[in-house]
């Protein structure tokens, strides 16, 4: 995958086009973030169909460091609560390490995110690494 391929990526991800998401992805990836994991095309979808009735999020590109096999992004992520989402209601799904965003609020968060390709290039494996700058 290329930078340029990632910014097209991450316009699908902004507008919500799960079904230009998915050419991205193998079958059998998986996203793994916040102590959770979701596996396949499916729960993919499941899982933002959840998230983001409660939750606008806007990815912002901030750098892309291609390897070997895959490549890092360094993004924030714009969260904005649009809809009370309890602490309790992510821990009955399974997302107990997701941060809740009350409604009304905007958070920004910075990511490094690794992004594992398989042979044909397409995404396998989606790790998160949030950034928490040192106190001052």
């Amino acid at each position: 995958m290329t930078e340029d391929d990632y910014h097209r990526y991450l316009t699908a991800f902004n507008a919500r086009d799960y079904d230009t998401l998915e050419t991205f992805f193998a079958d059998d990836f998986a996203l793994e973030n916040a102590g959770f994991r979701v596996e396949g095309k499916p729960a993919f979808r499941a899982f933002y169909a959840f998230f983001h009735e409660y939750c606008r999020e806007e990815v912002i590109f901030r750098g892309f460091y291609p390897g070997t096999e895959g490549f890092v992004a360094h993004v924030v992520i714009r969260f904005t609560g649009t809809k009370d989402l309890s602490q309790e209601v992510l821990d009955s799904r399974g997302f107990s390490g997701m941060n809740v965003v009350p409604r009304g609020l905007t958070v920004d968060v910075e990511f490094l995110i690794l992004y594992q390709l398989n042979a044909a290039g397409l995404i396998q494996h989606i790790k998160g690494a949030v950034w928490v700058p040192a106190a001052p």
